[in-house]
């Protein structure tokens, strides 16, 4: 039972895989190429006809002293019918039945693949939302933190002020502080809201489907940055984009085939068995029903493609040639693309550590001057100046943090992983 109060990423998943109608069209297409590939696999088979009319006959009227001349009348058989029944099959073809086969079965293949592309971007798309309602919760979260802390800084200026230590302005502007915070926090919920209802609809669910997800436990800090070297060999295994480029030299390498067929002879079988009325085998035709068949093998050789052909086959020549500098150019881009990601997940490190130095000392900055402000050594707009500044690295440690969780998941997804 799925709980749309709290669902989790695998549940999102599920649910997307289900009722993404991109998925949905993608996995059509792919039962429409398989489809196809049934189909073409029928040209084998026989083809089979059967073959009936009637006609009514009038007399024949013959002018032999011209047109105008009185014509001689001879009675004939009016009545005329025939069942024909006929059948044909390709015995040889020049490879042409075979190899547009073999082709369908490679669309069907790259149909497959897509699919499974067209899953892993979804899956993707849905990890990325799910990270980006995450950081605006821990977003908001901290700024609900602030907030409290606001109202008790607001409680102690008070008391000062009370006592005659602050002045008002001090007092306006730690409200004005709050003020900011709320405002922040109003922001921040309705950034959620917005991005809980895009998700929504990634996941194709009803409009009136009230969603709240759960981002518990999605942030990991055990993620290792592998060996690029790896990295770029898996990729070349498992990326869809690099076996799609190989079936499609594979296809027009059987393009070529195909065309190539048009130099060759074609082989059929073919029969037909018939009852006919009258019988016009005979001269003069005889009132007779008879019955004859027929066996025999045809062969015909196009000739006006000895050089209807030429430049079919240059054509199919350079597809080929186009086919194989786009493996090399898309094996290219993929190297690139998992060392880009790569370089981008190791640069997550560096910058959660840095961004845990800046807390550090962010912290021991506000003490610093909250000490101050407190022995009226210091001014209100110093102790907000410092308080912004903590917040700031706070905010920017999240940041980082999931950042970093994405920027693994990208490179889970470039490489084929995900």
């Amino acid at each position: 039972m799925i709980d749309y109060q709290s669902l989790s990423l695998q549940q999102a998943v599920e649910l997307g895989l289900k009722n993404n109608k991109n998925i949905k069209i993608s996995h059509l297409k792919q039962q429409m190429s398989e489809t196809k590939e049934k189909d073409l696999k029928m040209e084998k088979l026989p083809d089979i006809e059967f073959h009936t009319s009637y006609t009514q006959v009038s007399n024949l009227f013959q002018h032999e002293d011209g047109l105008f001349g009185k014509a001689t009348k001879y009675d004939v058989i009016n009545g005329m019918y025939d069942f024909t029944l006929s059948a044909s099959i390709p015995l040889y073809m020049g490879g042409k039945i075979k190899n547009t086969e073999k082709k369908a079965s490679i669309d069907t293949e790259i149909s497959s693949l897509k699919t499974h592309l067209d899953e892993r971007q979804l899956t993707m798309e849905i990890i990325t939302a799910f990270l980006q309602i995450h950081h605006l919760k821990e977003q908001q979260s901290l700024i609900n933190d602030k907030m409290k802390e606001d109202s008790v800084n607001i409680k102690q200026v008070k008391a000062l002020k009370a006592n005659g230590v602050v002045t008002v302005n001090e007092v306006l502007r730690t409200s004005l502080q709050l003020s900011n915070h709320k405002m922040s926090w109003t922001e921040l919920d309705n950034d959620i809201q917005i991005a809980e209802h895009k998700l929504k609809t990634i996941l194709s669910l009803p409009e009136n489907q009230e969603m709240h997800v759960n981002t518990e436990d999605l942030i990991s800090d055990k993620a290792e940055i592998p060996y690029v070297d790896e990295l770029t060999e898996t990729a070349l295994i498992k990326n869809e984009s690099v076996e799609m480029t190989h079936k499609n030299l594979s296809l027009k390498q059987l393009d070529q085939k195909i065309t190539r067929a048009n130099y060759l002879p074609k082989i059929t079988a073919g029969g037909e068995y018939f009852l006919k009325y009258p019988n016009m085998m005979f001269f003069p035709p005889e009132p007779y029903a008879y019955r004859l068949g027929m066996i025999g093998v045809n062969l015909t050789y196009p000739i006006e493609s000895l050089y209807k052909n030429k430049y079919k086959m240059q054509e199919a020549k350079e597809n080929i040639s186009l086919a194989k500098l786009q493996i090399e150019e898309n094996d290219e881009n993929v190297r690139h693309n998992v060392y880009e990601a790569y370089k981008k997940f190791e640069e997550t490190d560096q910058k959660v550590k840095i961004a845990e130095e800046a807390i550090n000392q962010a912290k021991e900055n506000y003490r610093i001057v909250r000490t101050k402000y407190i022995n009226k050594l210091s001014l209100i707009t110093e102790l907000i100046d410092a308080d912004n500044a903590n917040l700031e690295a706070q905010s920017n440690l999240i940041s980082v943090k999931i950042n970093r969780q994405l920027k693994y998941y990208q490179l889970q997804y470039t490489i084929g992983n995900l």
